[in-house]
Formats: C-alpha cells, sequence, structure tokens
C-alpha cells in the first residue's frame, strides 16, 4: 500500500470519528423519516421486535447501550466501536478481494 493510500485511510478514520463525536450533540431529538411514519401510523406502539420470537435484540439499539439510552458519552463509544468494525470488516473483505486478484 503507498504512502498517499495510508494517508488517505487515515484522514477518512478521523473525520469519521470526529463525525461520530459530534452526532450525539447536533442530531434532531425529534424523529423523522421512517421512525415518524411509523409513528404517526401507529406502528411505533404496536410493533416491536421484542414481540417476535427468534429475533434478538440490537446489540446497540438506536447507537446507544441499553441500560442508557439517553447518555450521550455512550453513544459517541457505540458509534466509534461501530465505525472501527465496519472499518475492519471492509479492510478485511478488500484485503480477502485483493489476494485471490
Amino acid at each position: 500500500m503507498e504512502q498517499k493510500d495510508k494517508i488517505l485511510i487515515i484522514a477518512a478514520a478521523v473525520i469519521c470519528i470526529v463525525i461520530a463525536c459530534l452526532s450525539p450533540y447536533i442530531a434532531s431529538s425529534n424523529p423523522d423519516g421512517l421512525e415518524k411514519s411509523a409513528e404517526d401510523s401507529g406502528l411505533a406502539e404496536d410493533f416491536s421486535v421484542e414481540k417476535i420470537n427468534g429475533i434478538p435484540d440490537a446489540v446497540l439499539p438506536d447507537y446507544a447501550f441499553a441500560n442508557d439510552p439517553e447518555n450521550q458519552p455512550l453513544q459517541i463509544v457505540a458509534l466509534i466501536i461501530g465505525i472501527i468494525v465496519t472499518l475492519g470488516l471492509g479492510y478485511a473483505v478488500a484485503t480477502i478481494v485483493k489476494s485471490r486478484n
């Protein structure tokens, strides 16, 4: 891997982490999009994952830890964990694909 590629990857990771650190503070507390549509139609109250057998709960529901979903520092930790896992998986897939060619 060339030096400029490494710098680009590091810069992208830093940008992702900065966005993750800022997002809990700048995100709207009012639901929008799919969540808002579900609430307007009444599905939000009637439909939940807990009622469906065989489907496990999310590991980090709403990008937070289940014991304290309103704690913004915990949301940041959850986002950073997601970034690291996603970038790691992407790197692993890219390495596997590159080695097969």
